[in-house]
């Protein structure tokens, strides 16, 4: 007999009689801005546009208890590199039909794929496609594993140990796909059908998972160059105002030139140094956007904050990130004073970069 996982509160849950937020949305218009929202759900990620042109996305999140279920969109290539944090299972989806450019710790995913459930990962290294939307259901892996273990599925729980990825039959990847959609589209306030809704959800991971009609987990294998890719990533974000040569990147890394072009060749068609140079434009128009952070380090001019970053030509600097984000600088920076301006006189005493749409439990509801 299959068990509904404990109403007991957790990071994935809304406490009985909580003015937080059962669901809520935003649209977001650059990396950075989706890299706040992450954070707002306790997730630390650092976020990269790959492809070129003006970034308009949207964000969903609804939590059940036990379990949040949050939905990206987006019209750019995007990639997300960061900790999933402790105790924690995903599973993922890409639910519009476009998976091209999807992949997880470099690693292509297969049409009505499930993936991102390995249950001794902390860290998390992914790419959205432009053009698709990707849902993601996020739960406590002590609580699923205890959910399988009530069920008898000891064997699907150490294959979550070894895979990552799953590829569903069309009729397991439907219903998963509409379940969490239909969930995001219409939260509940009442906590007891929320806690009925997980164990559904949780009931048809189970399902899916341990159907013999899908195909095999695919054993999750990380190669070197990936490895080498992502600590690259990570230490760019870390490093962004500091510039070095190929050679000193290479050498702080331990690792040959030779491999680390390789490795970005093979995942991003581009060399390390020019993916570092999209990190740094991405910190550029991460300060251009937030009067907050220029302010803290007294930058208040185009030009000190691409000094800033190690751009030392002017010109060459304008060029590119015009090529990659679609505006000027001065206009990113424009736009951003505007928003600044609007939202200090509708809400003089708070200012929120992120206007949130949200859904809050009703103050007289029956716990």
């Amino acid at each position: 007999m299959l068990q509904t996982p404990s109403a007991i509160t957790s990071q994935y849950s809304v406490p009985p009689g909580s003015s937080q937020s059962i669901s809520w949305s935003t649209k977001f218009n650059s990396a950075s801005e989706l890299a706040a929202v992450l954070l707002r759900l306790g997730k630390r990620f650092d976020v990269l546009q790959l492809s070129t042109g003006q970034l308009q996305g949207h964000f969903a999140v609804v939590h059940l208890n036990d379990l949040s279920i949050f939905s990206i969109q987006t019209n750019q290539l995007l990639l997300l590199n960061g900790e999933r944090g402790q105790d924690c299972i995903t599973f993922s989806l890409e639910t519009s039909g476009n998976h091209s450019d999807h992949k997880v710790y470099c690693q292509s995913i297969e049409a009505h794929s499930l993936h991102g459930f390995k249950l001794d990962l902390n860290e998390s290294h992914f790419q959205l496609t432009a053009s698709s939307t990707t849902v993601i259901a996020i739960t406590s892996a002590k609580k699923f594993c205890r959910f399988l273990e009530c069920c008898g599925a000891f064997e699907l729980r150490d294959s979550l140990y070894t895979s990552n990825s799953l590829q569903l039959n069309p009729a397991h990847y439907s219903a998963i796909a509409n379940n969490l959609c239909w969930h995001l589209n219409n939260p509940s306030n009442n906590p007891e059908l929320r806690s009925l809704h997980t164990g559904e959800i949780f009931a048809l991971m189970l399902e899916a998972l341990s159907s013999r009609n899908n195909q095999s987990f695919k054993a999750f294998e990380l190669a070197p160059r990936q490895q080498l890719v992502c600590k690259l990533i990570s230490w760019g974000f870390d490093n962004s105002t500091n510039p070095l040569k190929l050679d000193d990147v290479s050498n702080i890394l331990f690792s040959s030139r030779r491999t680390l072009i390789q490795g970005c060749k093979e995942n991003f068609q581009m060399g390390p140094m020019e993916l570092l140079r999209l990190i740094r434009l991405e910190e550029v128009n991460h300060f251009l956007r937030s009067k907050e952070l220029r302010r803290e380090l007294k930058l208040n001019k185009v030009g000190e904050i691409a000094s800033h970053f190690g751009f030392s030509s002017r010109g060459h600097f304008s060029a590119s990130y015009q090529n990659h984000f679609g505006e000027s600088p001065r206009q990113t920076l424009s736009k951003a004073n505007i928003n600044h301006t609007m939202q200090t006189k509708m809400n003089p005493r708070k200012t929120n970069p992120y206007p949130f749409k949200t859904h809050t439990p009703s103050m007289h509801q029956n716990h």
